[in-house]
């Protein structure tokens, strides 16, 4: 896949009593990362289950991506040994495209609620590149809702030195 932009989301599941030293491990790695094509990088939480992580990475394209993972940075390896042994299971990544195309964060204010079902006219989606369900992004309210994540650190595009 070339030319498009691709958000790729990457769920965590720790082990009971790890979420908070994954997390953290999490936020040192968007940190330090400063690699070619890397738009965006957020970490969030799910209001319900502190051992549940989502980590949103937007690339320029899904080569710049692949590039990195064939020649990992430190700050990479570093994060994947530190990690590993505190997950649960392996993390659950796939690819997606956002219909209509834009680059955001997957969570522009406080938290996002991802689902299915069919978007309203404003809601964004997130399409499966790799031909699975298609995620509807809405805000989410003052109250928590089912499918909510919460955003706790973010790196965007803008704000790279």
């Amino acid at each position: 896949m070339s030319g498009a932009a691709v958000a790729v989301l990457g769920r965590q599941f720790a082990r009971p009593g790890q979420g908070a030293e994954l997390l953290r491990l999490n936020v040192v790695l968007g940190r330090a990362l400063r690699v070619p094509g890397l738009l965006r990088y957020q970490v969030l939480v799910r209001s319900d289950d502190r051992t549940e992580l989502c980590v949103y990475w937007l690339w320029r394209d899904f080569a710049d991506r692949e590039s990195v993972w064939a020649d990992p940075p430190p700050a990479l390896t570093d994060f994947w040994a530190s990690a590993k042994p505190l997950w649960r299971a392996a993390p659950d990544v796939r690819r997606y495209r956002w219909a209509p195309a834009v680059e955001r964060d997957l969570a522009p204010g406080h938290a996002v609620v991802l689902g299915a079902g069919a978007p309203a006219a404003d809601d964004p989606q997130l399409i499966d590149i790799d031909g699975g369900a298609t995620l509807r992004c809405r805000p989410a309210g003052q109250a928590p809702a089912p499918g909510q994540w919460t955003g706790v650190w973010r790196l965007s595009a803008t704000e790279e030195s």
